[in-house]
C-alpha cells in the first residue's frame, strides 16, 4: 500500500517540476542556510535549454505515459476501496497532462519551463518548493481531477493555510500553496504545528540560504551555474539523527526501525562522515545543445591520495567521444589488492564497537582472508582495460557486422602472449614483437562453429597488448595512443548511435516475452531511437582528486 501512495505522491512531484512566479521572494529564501542537503536552480533556466526540453518532451512524453497507464491497468479495479481510490486520482493526473507537450500546455494550469525551485531539508524533513506562474490555475487543475476522479483529496489546515495531505504509512505528505509557491513534503502524521508551520515556509528560518547568499558563495567556490547545483552534507546528517523530527519520519517508514545512536555509535558514525564529510554537484555547462555537470565525494587528504594511486589510465583513455562506444577503466590489479589489504586491516585491528557498523567488521574479517591469496599472472600484471566498438550490427539472420578492439594495460605483454599460446592452439607458433605494429593474426582463430570469421590483428609494446576485430581500426595508432592525465579512473564516452543499436537488440529480444514485458521493452526501445536522434555525444569521467572522487558527466545534442 505504501507503494501505491508513494506512486502518487511522485507523479504529483513529477508534474511539480515545473513553475515561474511573479512574486520576488526566492525559493532559497526558505531554505535554512545549515540545511543537510539542498538542491536548487537559484535562476531560471536559460530559453535555448527550455526550447530543447520541449522538443524532447513532445517526442517522450506519449512513451512515459503509456508506461503509467500499463501501471494503472495493472490495479484491480474492485475489492480495495483505497486502492481504487488512487488509481481514479492517478488516471485524473494522467489525463490532465497527456497533452501538455508545451510551454504555453503547461502554462494554463499554472506552470513554467523557467521556474526556481529547491528540494531541501528542513532538519532532516524533505521538503520540495517550486514557483508558481498561476497558482488559482493550478487550484483549477486540481478541481479538475478530484471531479474527475470522484474523490476529493483530504483537507487541512495550519492556522490560516490550506493544505491537501495524503496519508502513508507512517507519515503524512502535504501539499500546499504557500503564497506563490506549491510545497511538497514528507513528515511524521504527529508533526508538531510548529514544525509543519516551518516546513511550509509559514514561519522562514532566521538565516536562510537567500539572506546568508550560501548559494551563490558555493556555486562561486565550486564553479558551478545558477540552473541546478547543491549539496550532501553528511557531517550534519549525522548530527540529527535522533535530534530531529525528520528523523522519525524516515525511521518510521522502515519495516525496522533503526537503533538509535548512543555515544560509542554517534562517534564512530562522525569518524565516518569525517572521511567523506558531503557531496556537491552542479551544472558547469548549460545551454540548448551542450549541457555539463560535475559531481564530487569530498574526501579527508589521505583518502584521496590514496585513491589517487590507483588511477592508471590505459593507452587511448584520453579520447574523446568519436567512436560508437568507447570505455577505458583503471585496473592495477596489485595496487588496488593493497589498498584493499590496507583498508581491512585498519577495521579488523581496530573494529567498529557500534552494533549498527558489525556487518562492515565481517566485511573487513572476510576480505582480508580471501585478499591474503596470491594473484596469479597474468592478471596480477593488469593495469588497464579499454574496450573499443566502431561498429557493431547483428542481423535477425546471417553474420553479424563488427569492427571493434580491446586493449589490455599490462606490466607483462610477453606473459599474456604466452598465455594465451598455450589456450589457444592457432597461436602455439605466432611471435610478435613489442614493437607497437599492428600484425594480422592467424586464421582460425575464432572456432569454425561460431559461423564468424572476420580479419583480427594484434599489437603490442611495453606496456600495452590490443587485438581488434574487422576492419577500420588502425591497431598501432590504438595501442600507442596517449592515456589520460593523472587521476582518470574511468572514461566512458560514446554518440547517440549506440542507443540506436541498443534498441535494435531489445526489439530481437522483445519477441520472446509476453505481452505486458514486451509492450515496456517497446517503450524503452522507442526512447532509445529519440536518444539516438537527440544525442550527438555523451562523455562520462571518474577521477580521483586531491579533493576527492570526482563525476565528470558532458553531453553534446544534435541541433
Amino acid at each position: 500500500m505504501l507503494k501505491i501512495r508513494a506512486s502518487l505522491l511522485i507523479t504529483v512531484l513529477l508534474i511539480a517540476a515545473c513553475g515561474k512566479s511573479d512574486d520576488d521572494s526566492s525559493p532559497l529564501a526558505f531554505v535554512p542556510a545549515d540545511t543537510p542537503f539542498v538542491m536548487a536552480n537559484a535562476e531560471p533556466a536559460p530559453e535555448a535549454a527550455v526550447q530543447t526540453w520541449t522538443r524532447m518532451m513532445q517526442g517522450a512524453w506519449p512513451n512515459l505515459l503509456g508506461v503509467y497507464d500499463r501501471m494503472l491497468d495493472d490495479l484491480p479495479d474492485q475489492g480495495d476501496a483505497e486502492i481504487g481510490k488512487v488509481k481514479r486520482v492517478t488516471a485524473a493526473i494522467l489525463d490532465e497532462v497527456r497533452d501538455r507537450d508545451t510551454q504555453d500546455e503547461w502554462a494554463q494550469v499554472g506552470f513554467s519551463m523557467q521556474a526556481r525551485g529547491a528540494f531541501y531539508g528542513v532538519g532532516l524533513v524533505p521538503v520540495l518548493r517550486v514557483e508558481l506562474a498561476d497558482a488559482d490555475k493550478f487550484r483549477a487543475m486540481v478541481a479538475r481531477i478530484e471531479e474527475k476522479a470522484g474523490a476529493s483529496l483530504t483537507t487541512a489546515r495550519v492556522d490560516d493555510q490550506d493544505i491537501w495531505t495524503i496519508a502513508l504509512d507512517k507519515a503524512e505528505a502535504l501539499i500546499a500553496i504557500e503564497g506563490k509557491h506549491l510545497v511538497i513534503t514528507v513528515l511524521p502524521a504527529n508533526a508538531e504545528k510548529s514544525l509543519r508551520r516551518r516546513v511550509l515556509g509559514l514561519d522562514r528560518p532566521g538565516q536562510s540560504l537567500e539572506s546568508s547568499a550560501g548559494m551563490v558563495g558555493f556555486n562561486k567556490a565550486e564553479g558551478y551555474l545558477a540552473y541546478g547545483s547543491g549539496w550532501i552534507d553528511f557531517n550534519r546528517i549525522i548530527a540529527l539523527i535522533d535530534n530531529d523530527p525528520g528523523y522519525a519520519a524516515f525511521a518510521g517508514m522502515l519495516e525496522e526501525a533503526p537503533p538509535r545512536l548512543d555515544a560509542t555509535c554517534r562517534s564512530e558514525f562522525e569518524a565516518l562522515a569525517a572521511r567523506a564529510p558531503r557531496m556537491v554537484m552542479g551544472y558547469t555547462r548549460f545551454d540548448g545543445q551542450h549541457f555539463t555537470t560535475s559531481s564530487r565525494i569530498d574526501l579527508d587528504a589521505a583518502l584521496a591520495a590514496a585513491l589517487m594511486k590507483l588511477s592508471s589510465p590505459p593507452p587511448g583513455s584520453a579520447a574523446t567521444a568519436t567512436a560508437l562506444y568507447d570505455i577505458a577503466l583503471s585496473l592495477p590489479i596489485l595496487k588496488i589488492k593493497d589498498f584493499l589489504i590496507e583498508r581491512s586491516n585498519a577495521i579488523v585491528d581496530a573494529p567498529f564497537q557500534c552494533v549498527a557498523l558489525a556487518s562492515m567488521n565481517e566485511a573487513a574479517a572476510r576480505a582480508k582472508q580471501q585478499l591474503t591469496q596470491v594473484v596469479p599472472p597474468p592478471l596480477s600484471d593488469f593495469t588497464g582495460l579499454r574496450l573499443l566498438i566502431n561498429r557493431l550490427d547483428i542481423p535477425e539472420s546471417g553474420s553479424p557486422d563488427a569492427s571493434a578492439a580491446i586493449l589490455v594495460g599490462t606490466s607483462n605483454p610477453m606473459g599474456l602472449i604466452g598465455m594465451a599460446q598455450l589456450a589457444i592452439p592457432g597461436l602455439s607458433d605466432f611471435k610478435l614483437a613489442l614493437d607497437g605494429k599492428a600484425v594480422d593474426l592467424p586464421a582460425g582463430i575464432i572456432p569454425t562453429e561460431v559461423g564468424y570469421a572476420p580479419p583480427m590483428q594484434i599489437a603490442a609494446n611495453d606496456a600495452a597488448l590490443a587485438v581488434s576485430l574487422g576492419d577500420g581500426i588502425d591497431l598501432s595508432a590504438f595501442v600507442g595512443a596517449p592515456a589520460a592525465a593523472d587521476g582518470q579512473l574511468l572514461h566512458a564516452a560514446y554518440t547517440g548511435a549506440f542507443y540506436e543499436v541498443l534498441g535494435t537488440m531489445l526489439t530481437r529480444f522483445s519477441t520472446m516475452l509476453p505481452d505486458k514485458q514486451r509492450a515496456d521493452l517497446e517503450t524503452q526501445t522507442t526512447l532509445y531511437r529519440l536518444y539516438a536522434q537527440w544525442i550527438q555525444s555523451i562523455d562520462i569521467r571518474v577521477n580521483a582528486t586531491p579533493k576527492g572522487i570526482e563525476l565528470i558527466q558532458d553531453a553534446r545534442l544534435n541541433p
